[in-house]
């Protein structure tokens, strides 16, 4: 019987009819919500620096007011804080055809724990055009103004950055290399800002064009970083931005670079060596983070284009070394791409085959795996292709692996139009009516025009435009065929 609440009592009978009494059991009764300030942030701060980080977090500043009283708040309106950051939780392609910017969510795979949680976009940015990731912050595109929003997907905080409209009319345009293509489809990055260390700073580069641009919170246009440099890989490390120069074969530091603003320059890391392969200018070049290190990828290929084997090297930023390393650990697994690498461990996520290289070859099959175990190549998405580059074969094979997500979070052309990359690495013309919505979703980005005003060029009011797409979401698979 219970006791004031409190306390049970009760007996057991024994053999011959004797009873023994059972010892009574006192139950306190704990008030969580009186913890010690101090000790609820020693366990909030052990928790944000767990596998999870800031979810677990925000999870546990939810239970009372007297546990987010006695922590930091993870709204952080500079997003300049990398302890609130979603470090680890990398977004997945969910649904064919349906843009994650207008779904108004995200997927996030936790890649330590292989949780799944959706992180919802403000109302003021869907539709947006998502160009880029670093740390789990989305940077997002203004259709309409150009102007550029970097988002926190868990606690929606929302970072401004001014338009691009100024510097496209008066640089980016006049280039000789220009295309709209380069411009739409712009890689950004989050970084710690030079000279300003509560703040972050937007780094842009351009496919098939040698700028790189950036901008702070507050500024009223976008700066040049660099105006020569072409480069064939990318990667945001410890708040700063690392690329491959194409010409040179030199890892570089991006941003921030050197301090002559008459002619800014990146910082040389270090230098590939010549005798890294028979045929250096067949190689192909991927940065990519692995417990917290930096790795160069370098893939050989012979005089026919085909993969013919990698080599791994370790980056000391510190001494400038390149190191070789011999595989993956064992359970490491590696997902390559010229947009986004990404690195995970077989231990977390068994689907997942360790000591392996997932990325892809030109061609109608183009998902390719490498084993360091056994030195071959594989396709492993053979069975699900959707199409022989000509007509359509088959119907989508569901559910997707996980490693059909990785390989296509890391080519940021499919991933941002909702699908899959193994299945639409190419449209062929047979898929007519989605080549039409891809080339309206492209045709979205408007950059205002300038006027002169007082003597400055100042960016005219964006005009509403009349949506001329069918939402893909609302178009049954069966459509796309015809």
């Amino acid at each position: 019987m219970d006791v004031q609440g409190k306390r049970k009592a009760g007996a057991c009978r024994l053999g011959g009819g004797k009873r023994r009494a059972v010892a009574v059991v006192e139950v306190e009764e704990r008030d969580w919500t009186s913890l010690h300030g101090d000790i609820a942030n020693h366990i909030a701060e052990r928790l944000l620096a767990g596998d999870c980080g800031v979810k677990d977090y925000m999870a546990f500043r939810a239970v009372c007011s007297h546990w987010r009283a006695s922590t930091d708040t993870p709204q952080d309106p500079t997003l300049a804080d990398p302890r609130f950051r979603p470090r680890g939780w990398i977004p997945i392609c969910e649904n064919i055809g349906l843009r994650p910017a207008d779904a108004g969510w995200i997927a996030y795979l936790h890649a330590a724990t292989g949780k799944v949680r959706r992180g919802m976009l403000p109302e003021a940015v869907r539709g947006h055009r998502i160009v880029g990731f670093t740390d789990g912050l989305v940077v997002l595109l203004d259709t309409r103004t150009a102007a550029i929003r970097v988002v926190h997907p868990f606690t929606r905080v929302t970072v401004h950055f001014p338009t691009l409209a100024i510097f496209f009319h008066t640089v980016v345009r006049l280039h000789p290399s220009f295309s709209m293509d380069s411009f739409i489809w712009m890689n950004a990055f989050v970084c710690a800002a030079a000279g300003r260390p509560v703040s972050i700073a937007v780094v842009i580069t351009f496919p098939d064009m040698p700028l790189v641009i950036t901008a702070q919170p507050g500024s009223k246009s976008w700066s040049m970083v660099n105006t020569d440099l072409n480069l064939s890989t990318t990667l945001p490390f410890n708040g700063r931005l690392y690329g491959m120069r194409q010409d040179n074969n030199q890892l570089v530091q991006v941003y921030p670079g050197t301090n002559n603003p008459a002619s800014p320059a990146a910082i040389v890391v270090a230098q590939v060596p010549n005798g890294i392969s028979d045929r250096p200018s067949n190689c192909v070049y991927y940065l990519v983070e692995t417990m917290a290190s930096m790795l160069l990828v370098v893939l050989h290929k012979n005089a026919n284009n085909s993969a013919t084997g990698f080599t791994l090297l370790a980056v000391d930023l510190r001494r400038g070394k390149l190191t070789p390393v011999t595989g993956l650990g064992g359970d490491k697994a590696l997902f390559l791409g010229h947009d986004r690498c990404v690195s995970v461990s077989s231990k977390n996520l068994p689907s997942i085959v360790g000591n392996t290289i997932h990325f892809a070859m030109p061609g109608s099959n183009p998902v390719t795996e490498y084993s360091f175990d056994d030195s071959l190549f594989k396709k492993p998405a053979t069975q699900s292709q959707l199409h022989n580059g000509v007509r359509p074969i088959r119907w989508p094979v569901r559910p997707y692996t996980l490693a059909d997500h990785l390989i296509t979070y890391c080519h940021h052309r499919e991933w941002t139009r909702g699908l899959m990359f193994h299945e639409f690495y190419y449209v062929p013309a047979s898929y007519s009516k989605l080549r039409e919505i891809i080339a309206a979703q492209d045709s979205k980005v408007v950059v205002p025009e300038l006027i002169e005003r007082n003597g400055e060029l100042t960016v005219m009011e964006p005009v509403e435009l009349p949506s001329k797409a069918t939402p893909l979401l609302a178009i049954p698979l069966s459509y796309l065929n015809r």
